[in-house]
């Protein structure tokens, strides 16, 4: 017995036909009929039963098919491995994504994803994380980068974490301090980003725990404005870490710990559709993140 019986049989087995099943995999049909005829000589065994013009698995073919399914899978599964260990992976994959993620995670990523493997295409869609589920849901896409969303129809791989802190201009009167008080934010001038979200929730019932009214001066709904306002001394804002790591290396704004705030910290997740077999260029592009440096900075 070999991969090509192995090959034959199952297509037979799926399309009921080996005419077609010729048609398939480019062969004549004699071509399949000898190499099953091969394999049933082989195993002991008839595989198939013929009724008028229907071909359909016996007792023993259908015993046998889940297996011969399962080899096929497993040789596939290396060979995929091989090309992966070469770069030599190719296809196509559709992702979503927030729009934090794909602002200032997914290029670092998308370029070492790449170079790594040349061959893949990668498409990406933004959405906020309701709409990115939506996508993995609809099957619009393979898989979705997140935070922190919930279906009984998805799995979920944590990426990574991050704390929202508070920037501020290098010329700010807390420039010179490792700590500030909830109570002195409060007086200061608040640029919000994502009034809505989880992040801002938990900020905002901060304040209203120590009986506080912030004081929002501004409201953004993109972080790239806001990191601007703050740089032109209109306020100071909470952003998440990540996205100012690159002003904070350059000087051009500060973080400072509030004491008596609790750390707000949240994870980008890796979610897909339960069930689904993650083989081929699913199984290479979740093998990469694992592996990602950017992920773990």
């Amino acid at each position: 017995m070999n991969m090509e019986q192995i090959e034959a049989f199952i297509f037979v087995a799926l399309t009921g036909s080996f005419s077609k099943t010729a048609e398939l995999l480019y062969l004549s049909q004699p071509t399949v009929s000898m190499r099953i005829k091969a394999m049933e000589t082989s195993m002991g065994c008839k595989l198939f039963q013929r009724t008028g013009h229907t071909i359909s698995l016996t007792k023993e073919g259908d015993l046998f098919l889940p297996y011969a399914k399962n080899i096929l899978h497993m040789l596939q599964e290396g060979q995929q491995a091989i090309q992966r260990s070469y770069g030599d992976v190719e296809g196509e994959l559709v992702i979503s994504t927030v729009f934090v993620a794909a602002f200032y995670i997914l290029p670092d990523l998308v370029e070492q994803f790449q170079k790594l493997y040349p061959k893949i295409k990668l498409t990406i869609l933004t959405g906020h994380s309701h709409q990115v589920l939506e996508m993995v849901l609809n099957h619009e896409v393979t898989f979705g980068i997140a935070r922190e969303v919930t279906h009984p129809q998805i799995n979920r791989i944590q990426l990574m974490s991050d704390d929202m802190v508070l920037a501020i201009y290098p010329e700010h009167s807390f420039a010179s301090r490792h700590q500030v008080s909830i109570e002195e934010v409060a007086r200061e001038r608040l640029i919000l980003f994502n009034r809505g979200s989880l992040d801002w929730k938990l900020i905002s019932s901060a304040f209203s725990h120590h009986q506080l009214q912030n004081n929002v001066v501004m409201e953004v709904d993109n972080i790239e404005v806001v990191k601007r306002m703050v740089k032109q001394k209109l306020g100071i804002a909470f952003l998440p870490r990540f996205s100012i790591q690159k002003d904070l290396s350059e000087g051009e704004l500060l973080e400072v710990t509030v004491h008596n705030l609790p750390q707000i910290n949240r994870n980008f997740e890796l979610i897909y559709l339960k069930d689904t077999p993650l083989h081929g260029i699913m199984r290479t592009f979740i093998d990469f993140l694992m592996q990602s440096k950017v992920l773990q900075t």
